[in-house]
């Protein structure tokens, strides 16, 4: 047994069916049974066996909708967003269901940034690189994390705020130097944060979105992730007075469209 799911949502499910995990749960009621394209080939996920008390838990529902207080022993964040009380699993990857239903990596590489864990999630470790998915283990997992939140932040708010899909957005110009613009600010505020992003930050997320085609974000799922990624980087620039136009601008156009939904 590797680990069991907690949220098999499209990112849990392309977590889960790649390491195997034999139990897993989603708020809609039913039995779970997934096709699931890895990079290494496609599988069936069908979830079924009851966990060990000791198996240790991938978390993958969403910031806000978790109840963190459930949870105890080892336990694993698959999440967008900054501020989670856990471990975070880093998931630069782009899921998507297409038209047979299978779930799949639509976009760049599918590739996991961990810190270091405790050796009960190794074999779930082995499992997804078996699968093919890049996994990276470092000391200090915050720079992937806040790399990975300042992406969430700028193109995925703007497509729900326009309509517009991932790649008709990036293809604006405004709004591709929009997406720049804020990147810059967020690398910014993660240095007021004592987090190191390392140089080339604009580079990767023009190299990261070029990829990522007609993948739909996950924000336009649900928009309340977007206090747990822009949210708390604007509160990062606002403790420290430090002025982010771009990122205001994107946070204004996204709660300029939820009100009009409304």
């Amino acid at each position: 047994m590797t680990c069991v799911v907690f949220g098999a949502g499209l990112v849990g499910s392309f977590l889960g069916a790649a390491a195997g995990a034999p139990w897993a749960s989603r708020r809609r009621a039913g039995r779970i049974h997934e096709r699931v394209v890895l990079p290494r080939g496609e599988i069936n996920w069908d979830p079924f066996g009851e966990p060990a008390a000791e198996t240790p838990v991938l978390i993958a529902t969403r910031c806000h909708q978790t109840l963190w207080s459930a949870f105890s022993g080892c336990h694993l964040a698959a999440q967008n967003g900054l501020g989670q009380p856990c471990a975070v699993a880093v998931c630069f990857m782009a899921i998507d269901r297409d038209a047979a239903g299978r779930i799949l990596s639509a976009g760049p590489e599918p590739r996991v940034v961990l810190g270091r864990l405790d050796q009960v999630w190794q074999p779930v470790i082995t499992a997804w690189r078996s699968a093919g998915i890049i996994v990276e283990e470092i000391d200090d997992v915050r720079p992937a994390q806040w790399e990975k939140a300042i992406l969430n932040a700028t193109l995925g708010p703007i497509c729900l705020a326009t309509g517009l899909s991932m790649r008709a957005a990036w293809a604006d110009t405004e709004l591709r130097q929009l997406v720049l613009s804020a990147t810059d600010e967020g690398h910014r505020v993660a240095s007021l944060a004592a987090v190191a992003i390392p140089p080339g930050l604009r580079d990767r997320t023009i190299a990261f979105f070029d990829r990522t085609g007609s993948h739909r974000p996950s924000v336009l799922a649900d928009p309340g992730e977007i206090p747990w990624t822009l949210g708390r980087l604007r509160d990062v620039a606002r403790q420290h007075s430090l002025p982010v136009p771009a990122l205001d601008r994107i946070e204004c156009m996204a709660a300029q469209s939820l009100s009009g939904a409304a």
